[in-house]
């Protein structure tokens, strides 16, 4: 499938695998319808992209998130990341179009952040919704969801 990553498919699976223990098994990639793939690998990129703190990758400045912590200590709120969060994304996952961060949740005393990310896939219709929680220790999780409200 051409809309894949190429890692992904030279690989031949996904670094995360699916919740069933049965998941771990190595035929987990062949097992995926294609519209599967896609999703798994539109989370897989996500996964990197917001546990990379920008400014790490020195060939990509721009790559990743900012530092959450930073943030905060500088502006005294972290109401920009949204907006931050949501350009890294247009620019890193071009197969998503119409992406909205909206943040639902911060705890300032752990610094622990999460968003709710709308999106729809190029190549699918419908609306999608990633739910994504990731802290300033560079932990992350992004579950993709089909929003029912919109078909």
């Amino acid at each position: 499938m051409e809309s894949i990553s190429l890692y992904d498919l030279l690989v031949g699976s996904f670094i995360s695998r699916g919740d069933d223990p049965a998941d771990t098994d190595p035929s987990y990639f062949d097992r995926l319808s294609e519209d599967q793939k896609l999703r798994q690998s539109i989370v897989e990129n996500l996964k990197m992209v917001l546990q990379t703190r920008q400014g790490s990758a020195q060939h990509l400045p721009d790559f990743g998130i900012p530092d959450i912590k930073q943030i905060y200590f500088d502006e005294g709120t972290i109401d920009s990341v949204p907006n931050k969060v949501c350009e890294t994304i247009l620019k890193y996952e071009p197969r998503l179009t119409n992406v909205k961060v909206k943040r639902k949740n911060f705890d300032k005393s752990s610094m622990n952040l999460a968003l709710e990310i709308y999106a729809e896939i190029k190549q699918l219709p419908g609306k999608e919704v990633l739910l994504t929680e990731f802290s300033s220790t560079g932990w992350t999780k992004v579950v993709f969801q089909r929003d029912e409200g919109t078909k």
